[in-house]
């Protein structure tokens, strides 16, 4: 069984941190996350343009949006924080920390999704009952942040295979150092867009 022990900043056995280059499959996932990048920056231009182009866009200010996606944002927020220090503490070999900062990310991702769940039901109940005056501007955000969401599942999925390999031992400060990354840098990515997105609907509602 591993054991868990707090290893000083100045430990000469702690891990050096790893180039972002140095794995293939970093360089891959950075790839990865700047083709969606491109989808998600496409799908806000689309939604600017459209918000001042309509020919039936609201009045600037007259889009309300859920108050959950504010408890999103800190909730989206607290995942990247919980995978950036778990990924700090394997480098240090402090394997059950790690463990407990894995399953905070997942209980505060499933939070997000929780949370986004009525806030979803009330931006399509809006575009439904205003559609007819050719107001489609609700179904649009619903379609960006069901967008975003979606990602957030294909984020979890990771996080729960992440976690469970670190409950059955199979990380230590050598091995679980690139998988761990990964997925932080994925979650990483789902927040910048979360925050870039919401910031823009406020801007622009």
């Amino acid at each position: 069984m591993p054991t868990d022990h707090a290893v000083p900043d100045d430990n000469p056995f702690e891990l050096p941190r790893q180039p972002s280059f140095g794995s293939v499959r970093i360089v891959g996932m950075i790839l990865f996350l700047l083709a969606l990048g491109m989808l998600f920056g496409a799908s806000l231009f689309g939604f600017i343009w459209i918000r001042f182009a309509g020919a039936h866009s609201p009045a600037r200010g007259a889009i309300q949006l859920p108050r959950e996606l504010w408890v999103s944002t800190v909730l989206v927020i607290g995942v990247s924080v919980a995978l950036a220090l778990a990924t700090a503490r394997i480098r240090q070999g402090q394997v059950r920390a790690c463990r407990n900062c894995l399953i905070a990310a997942l209980a505060l991702a499933a939070g997000f999704l929780t949370v986004q769940a009525p806030a979803l039901y009330e931006l399509l109940s809006r575009h439904y009952g205003l559609r007819a005056n050719g107001t489609h501007l609700y179904g649009l955000i619903f379609v960006l942040v069901l967008l975003h969401a979606l990602h957030v599942v294909g984020g979890m999925v990771s996080l729960v295979l992440v976690t469970l390999r670190a409950h059955r031992g199979g990380f230590d400060r050598t091995t679980g150092t690139n998988p761990i990354r990964l997925t932080t840098l994925y979650w990483h990515f789902l927040d910048v867009v979360w925050l870039v997105m919401f910031a823009t609907l406020l801007a622009f509602r």
